[in-house]
């Protein structure tokens, strides 16, 4: 068991919620980043309950480069620390490349690829501090098996692939990893917005023939933020039952 704190972005999604509430069983401190889910935080908080540990949730715009770096100070004024960073949160936009929005555009990469920078920019000087720290970014599938008219998630989710390759260099020796995992679908989050029929044809390039199960996602994380974890840095997880190779 661990008594690390863990500042986890999106913690009111789908997967978001099931991942803090797996790193809560195992002893890890829950400081979530959420923004429009109210209710959800609401469930999760009941849950967090019975793991006995200390947790809490912060409502930031992640527009607003100031509240991210305000919650990144509160937390570890709350906490004392912050052992490790993940970056759950993310949107998508459907859209033809040639026909979006340079605004459509603009969004989709403030939230999947700019405020993840923003947060890791904040707790960097903290974690060289205590010589400790991890940092996990989330990239897709879709970043290295692209569909029609995800050009803006495609290309924000890669640009995370980059940053967590230059970031790996610059603090190993500052005890800090800097990891990125790539998901393929898995049975929460996003796919609720995918209707039957594709879900359908999509689990046909699947090998193991299913969707992943969020635990999976999590128990993944929680070797990233270990300390077992220390000699795997700059890497880019694929965890989508082999639809990747």
């Amino acid at each position: 068991m661990s008594s690390k704190v863990v500042l986890i972005t999106g913690a009111s999604g789908g997967l978001g919620t099931i991942i803090a509430e797996y790193l809560s069983n195992h002893g890890y401190q829950i400081a979530g980043q959420f923004f429009n889910n109210q209710s959800a935080i609401d469930v999760l908080s009941e849950k967090l309950k019975s793991s006995n540990i200390n947790y809490k949730f912060y409502k930031v715009d992640l527009f607003q480069e100031t509240e991210i770096a305000n919650m990144v100070g509160q937390v570890a004024t709350d906490f004392g620390r912050i052992d490790a960073l993940i970056n759950l949160a993310g949107i998508s936009f459907s859209g033809m490349s040639w026909k979006q929005e340079a605004a459509d555009w603009d969004r989709v990469f403030s939230i999947n690829s700019k405020a993840p920078f923003l947060f890791s920019k904040a707790v960097i000087p903290l974690m060289k501090q205590q010589g400790f720290g991890r940092i996990i970014y989330t990239s897709s599938v879709v970043a290295h098996l692209p569909k029609v008219g995800t050009s803006a998630y495609a290309a924000s989710k890669a640009a995370l692939e980059g940053l967590t390759k230059v970031q790996s260099i610059e603090l190993a020796k500052s005890g800090i990893t800097v990891n990125c995992i790539a998901p393929g679908y898995f049975n929460a989050g996003m796919i609720d917005t995918v209707d039957d029929s594709m879900k359908t044809e999509l689990l046909k390039d699947i090998p193991v023939a299913r969707l992943g199960k969020p635990t999976e996602l999590a128990e993944c994380i929680l070797y990233l933020c270990s300390e077992a974890s220390s000699y795997v840095n700059g890497q880019t997880l694929h965890i989508n039952g082999g639809l990747y190779l």
